[in-house]
């Protein structure tokens, strides 16, 4: 068998985080960006998918991202600024976003992955409804698709691209049909379709070609719905500091016990397996919930590795 890795691929930002009219923070983010860090830091190969420039910022990240064990073989990076996005926190600390970029004519100029049965892949957000970039993301997709791969995408749709949704809803559609699993929130599919509950989102999901969701509704829980399973999941009432990145490390908390098992048959997971696996990314997202980073931290990683559950999930 060879070595599972796990591949991310999404827009990449550098997040400044504003409360009361004031930044309180800022660091490298984008969705699979802030997933693959808290990856990274678990001690699970990862390698970042995206594009952001050749300037002090893209330094910035670049070296972050070194720093957390990602792996940087798989960036464009290009002549210009890196793209920048404005978080600001309402009074119950959840995030409304501002992004501001200019990206090059050619967009996502790397060179495609071997991928194998064994690698998990993950896309999303912005960059996969983006026409420009469309091109290199389904032969990216593809590839690994026919490569036996396991695709899981989360739409990560943002208030801020409604006005463009008659435009790009074919492409979440497809985003939709290639993927094994389907991780989103109750927002995204209210947004996206009008769906009202897990069900009529689960009933849109299988129209559109995938039978595996996880369908999270913020502090009211966490319901999963596959072709065996309908369940639902209380998450723990916890102080928020902010929500930034929540979505973001309650999918690596995903990808962290898939990628543990040795049998990448979605058929084969038992309702146990599925109470560990939700559990688990309930548990990420929570700890960044916690905190202001987007992010896992070093210490609850490391405890994650002490308890690795490659031991107990086959």
């Amino acid at each position: 068998m060879s070595i599972s890795r796990v591949f991310a691929i999404s827009e990449t930002f550098y997040d400044i985080i504003f409360t009361k009219g004031k930044p309180i923070s800022a660091c490298p983010g984008g969705a699979m960006l802030n997933s693959s860090i808290s990856l990274g830091r678990s001690g699970v190969p990862v390698s970042l998918i995206s594009e952001f420039g050749r300037d002090n910022i893209g330094n910035i990240i670049f070296e972050f991202l070194r720093d957390n064990k990602v792996s940087t073989d798989y960036l464009c990076l290009y002549d210009g600024n890196s793209p920048l996005s404005l978080a600001f926190l309402d009074n119950r600390n959840d995030a409304t976003y501002e992004f501001y970029e200019k990206f090059p004519k050619k967009r996502l100029l790397i060179d495609i992955p071997c991928f194998s049965p064994d690698d998990i892949v993950m896309f999303g957000s912005i960059l996969s409804v983006t026409k420009e970039a469309r091109t290199k993301l389904e032969e990216l997709i593809n590839a690994a698709k026919n490569a036996g791969s396991t695709v899981l995408y989360d739409p990560n749709f943002r208030s801020s691209q409604l006005f463009r949704i008659e435009e790009i809803r074919s492409m979440i559609f497809e985003n939709i049909a290639y993927s094994n699993i389907v991780r989103a929130s109750d927002e995204d599919m209210r947004m996206i379709q009008g769906c009202r509950s897990s069900e009529e989102a689960y009933g849109f999901i299988k129209e559109n070609g995938c039978d595996y969701l996880i369908y999270t509704a913020s502090s009211d829980g966490v319901y999963l719905k596959t072709p065996s399973c309908s369940k639902y999941y209380k998450v723990p009432a916890i102080e928020t500091i902010s929500t930034v990145g929540a979505g973001d490390s309650f999918n690596a908390g995903i990808v962290y016990m898939l990628h543990a098992r040795k049998d990448r048959n979605l058929e084969n997971i038992t309702e146990q397996v599925w109470d560990e696996i939700i559990g688990k990314a309930i548990d990420f997202s929570s700890h960044v919930c916690m905190s202001n980073e987007n992010y896992i931290s070093h210490d609850f990683a490391r405890f994650q590795k002490d308890i690795s559950p490659v031991t107990i999930i086959v």
